[in-house]
């Protein structure tokens, strides 16, 4: 992915997405904090048995209909660890065009997608 163009946008306080610009597509990845991981595991990839980073494919057109068309991808990412199982990432891959309001679109679609809403307090202090 030489030559990509990341950028970082903030649409709260303290959770970020990251958005690479890689030729006819989007990567988006929008920080999410919520404990528990509610979503069937696709695949877990494991440093020890109690320590996971856990990922779940998801279905994009029930959460966002008029971007359904345009998601190539969407994948939730959650860790397991002796204090429990949360949920840290929504991952998208997009088609282009993509617009600013879009984007947008997508960060809140995520905090709806994991059933939480971003906190206006450090996620450290939950």
């Amino acid at each position: 992915m030489s030559g990509s163009e990341v950028r970082e946008l903030h649409f709260s306080d303290y959770y970020r997405m990251l958005v690479v610009d890689e030729e006819d597509r989007l990567y988006i990845s929008v920080d999410v904090y919520k404990k528990g991981f509610d979503y069937p595991v696709t695949k877990s990839i494991c440093v020890r048995d109690d320590f996971c980073l856990l990922y779940s494919n998801q279905v994009a057109a029930s959460l966002e209909p008029e971007l359904a068309g345009k998601v190539i991808e969407l994948v939730v990412v959650g860790s397991k660890t002796p204090a429990g199982l949360e949920t840290l990432n929504v991952r998208w891959v997009v088609r282009k065009p993509f617009s600013e309001e879009e984007l947008r679109k997508v960060f809140d679609a995520s905090w709806r997608l994991v059933k939480a809403k971003p906190q206006n307090s450090s996620p450290e202090s939950l």
